[in-house]
């Protein structure tokens, strides 16, 4: 379970680095939509900086994979959660955006749920490395269905967008981390070179890519319009409890056999969602604005 420590931690830091560099990018970009897809990804594949951050995301999707394969659900979503850290802290020094108390309280309950979760690895359970294909695309069909509709009823009924943009964007970044543990099962059945194979014959690499290109479009919108310290946690609290309240289900990923190591467990995972959720409950403003100049350049206001 130590390696799947290790690779849940450098997946964490990859993803927050990730995000930071795709911020980055997208505030020094004309204003982007998901309803302009082309002009988009037009825009993010001719930038250096989003592409550093693009990479850093599949390496922190390949980490995951693996840990996956060598470590329980919660144990890795608990883990890359607490990349929120690295977020809100550098989104302060970098990109001077505010961060009041209640930021703060959620970074210290994710600190704390860290050590909890840490304290319950003396556990024997396993990843569970059993699901049908059939579960896993319906699972994912019902939820693309379900990320629609959010997107649209809180368009209309919430004041803050960023909430709109963070909840779709986690729930389709959730499917792609279904896949994901999806492929880590035939990884940890089959071994490396057989896995690749068979898991190109799933559905699952396919669904990963639309899911992950969809979640991208309405994430990177997300970042732009709205401060990371925001948009970020509220997509990792939604993809977290799908990814591990579905997995779990359908992977029949038993908790520790004791008692007290499985309420720690789940207290440690608890304080990471209730953590993240301080994040998003803070001001509804940006740190930053975007507006649009005649000649199509962005102009930054404080």
């Amino acid at each position: 379970m130590g390696l799947g420590i290790l690779f849940s931690v450098l997946a964490s830091v990859s993803y927050s680095l990730s995000n930071l560099l795709e911020k980055l990018a997208v505030d020094r970009m004309p204003s982007i939509s998901p309803g302009r897809a082309v002009h988009m990804f037009h825009m993010l594949r001719t930038s250096n900086i989003w592409l550093a951050g693009f990479i850093l995301g599949v390496v922190a999707v390949v980490f995951t994979v693996i840990a996956y394969s060598l470590t329980p659900i919660a144990i890795v979503q608990s883990i890359v959660g607490a990349g929120l850290v690295i977020i809100v802290v550098v989104s302060r020094v970098v990109l001077h955006e505010p961060i009041g108390s209640r930021e703060w309280v959620g970074l210290s309950i994710i600190l704390t749920a860290v050590v909890l979760v840490s304290v319950s690895l003396g556990s024997s359970s396993a990843p569970g490395t059993h699901a049908s294909a059939a579960t896993i695309v319906i699972a994912s069909s019902i939820t693309v269905a379900a990320a629609g509709m959010a997107f649209v009823v809180l368009r209309t009924l919430v004041v803050d967008q960023s909430i709109s943009y963070g909840v779709t964007a986690g729930l389709l970044y959730g499917i792609a981390a279904l896949q994901a543990k999806s492929a880590s099962a035939l990884l940890s059945k089959f071994g490396a070179p057989e896995a690749v194979s068979k898991t190109l014959a799933t559905p699952y690499p396919y669904v990963f890519l639309a899911s992950s290109v969809l979640g991208l479009s309405i994430f990177q919108t997300g970042l732009q319009r709205g401060r990371i310290a925001v948009v970020a946690p509220l997509t990792n609290i939604i993809a977290s409890v799908y990814v591990v309240a579905i997995g779990m289900i359908l992977f029949h990923e038993p908790l520790p056999r004791s008692a007290t190591l499985t309420l720690l467990r789940l207290l440690g995972f608890a304080l990471v969602l209730i953590g993240s959720w301080f994040f998003s409950i803070g001001p509804a403003v940006s740190g930053v604005s975007i507006e649009q100049d005649p000649d199509g350049e962005v102009a930054s206001c404080p």
